[in-house]
């Protein structure tokens, strides 16, 4: 696993949130029942977002969690980045081997490197706004089935 399931939820409760633009606060009690998220687990994820600046919060009634600014601007990258913190993946070896690089190369290093460029590219510019959008029409196809 590449990245933490801290970090999974986190995605899963900003692309909620981002899917719930211009609606208001939502409240964590909505978020974790649609995403299947723990309650406390989500509380403690959109606590440590609103300390990393992509969430704010509102308190009281009618109160709740929203993106701290548009979707469109917050990418998949900025999230993964804000709760994992920056991986190093060149250093990781998809066989798992210790070293692994373009002198000492593993039987897959090739392909792994050029995915890796790859998905690093994807997250990097694919927002919070696309991500729920594709979320969305997946879920339309599905329904239509």
């Amino acid at each position: 696993m590449i990245y933490s399931p801290t970090c999974q939820q986190a995605l899963r409760a900003l692309i909620y949130l981002a899917s719930h633009e211009g609606k208001g606060p939502i409240q964590v009690r909505e978020v974790a029942e649609a995403e299947g998220i723990p309650r406390p687990f989500l509380s403690k994820i959109l606590h440590m977002l609103r300390t990393r600046d992509l969430v704010r919060s509102t308190k009281g009634p009618g109160g709740g969690y929203e993106l701290s600014r548009p979707a469109v601007e917050i990418s998949v990258g900025d999230v993964m980045h804000a709760v994992d913190g920056v991986i190093d993946m060149k250093n990781v070896c998809i066989l798992g081997l210790d070293r692994c690089s373009d002198d000492a190369s593993c039987a897959l290093h090739d392909q792994w490197k050029s995915f890796r460029l790859l998905f690093e590219q994807t997250i990097a510019r694919l927002s919070l706004k696309e991500a729920s959008g594709i979320l969305a029409a997946k879920r339309r196809v599905h329904v239509e089935v």
